[in-house]
């Protein structure tokens, strides 16, 4: 994502600071233009609305979105917020062990993180626009109208000159018109697949994981049994909210599923973006990390110093 790919030599001190933090700015500066414009965009999607079958059981559950296992802020929280403390911890331990990790590795870590939920959130939100499909609780929270489900099966009586309709399919099927709910009410219910909240907690833990793998060079010779449980423990943390949003009647099962493939997808896309391989030995730099380009040009000096005096210019 960083765009400066030169380094600018100068010895004044302030400018160095400047051009170091220059590209860090830019590159966060073009995160918020992305969700900005995807706000804008997103805001002016209607969403697709189905019809449906008022004795569809599968969207008959109670409402239970007051008393909700895992909310949206409580969802942010335990995902970008931990997730960003505990690569500001790694990365200023690694320092403190007088390791030559700067600012810009830090850089990238956060930016990879919030690179892959800001992916994942625009992919989910417009999927659940164009799919319309409805929750688990919709006809509850709908509280549809009887008389007027009347009003449309006389009318269909009607159109077929009082012929017996029982088994005429547009009979059996009703937008929201039928709905006695507050209309602002129903483009949330109209947004279950695939599971936003589901495609959130994938994308951050499933990169934070491979984030742990990386720093702990987990593939590097025997691997302890305590490194395999730090990079297992953000994974399976990340199954609580799925089972949390089907028990609490906001998603089907397809819906999580279909939400835990997006954000793992994204989240192991956007991590191999910003850092090699697992086996690679400096797996745990980012491919535009401080430390891989000293360690590059030490090589150069070093190949340098090998040549013969009458070769070097």
């Amino acid at each position: 994502m960083a765009l400066f790919k030169k380094e600018i030599k100068t010895d004044n001190k302030a400018l160095k600071i400047l051009f170091k933090i220059l590209p860090i700015a830019f590159d966060w500066l073009i995160i918020y233009f992305i969700w900005e414009i995807k706000a804008f965009i997103y805001s002016r999607i209607d969403v697709f609305e189905r019809k449906f079958s008022i004795y569809d059981e599968s969207i008959s559950y109670p409402y239970k979105k007051p008393i909700e296992k895992v909310n949206w802020y409580t969802l942010l929280h335990y995902t970008l917020t931990i997730c960003s403390i505990i690569i500001v911890i790694i990365q200023l331990l690694k320092c403190y062990d007088k390791v030559n990790y700067g600012i810009n590795n830090l850089h990238l870590a956060l930016l990879g993180l919030f690179l892959s939920y800001l992916i994942t959130n625009t992919f989910v939100d417009y999927i659940k626009n164009f799919a319309g499909r409805y929750r688990p609780d919709f006809l509850t929270v709908c509280d549809v109208d009887f008389k007027k489900v009347e009003e449309q099966f006389q009318h269909y009586r009607n159109l077929t000159g009082g012929v017996d309709i029982e088994n005429y399919g547009p009979r059996n099927l009703f937008d929201t018109s039928i709905c006695r709910c507050d209309r602002s009410e129903i483009p949330e219910e109209q947004k279950s697949f695939p599971s936003g909240h589901t495609a959130f907690a994938f994308s951050t833990m499933v990169y934070i994981s491979l984030y742990f793998a990386g720093q702990l060079h987990m593939f590097k010779g025997k691997c302890p049994a305590w490194k395999i449980l730090i990079v297992c423990v953000p994974f399976f943390a990340s199954f609580y909210v799925p089972f949390t949003r089907v028990s609490d009647y906001r998603h089907h099962w397809e819906d999580v599923l279909a939400g835990a493939i997006i954000g793992s997808f994204f989240a192991v896309i956007v991590y191999y973006l910003m850092y090699p391989k697992l086996t690679d030995p400096d797996c745990d730099i980012p491919y535009r990390g401080d430390k891989r380009k000293e360690k590059k040009v030490k090589v150069d000096e070093l190949e340098e110093d090998d040549l013969p005096q009458e070769q070097i210019v």
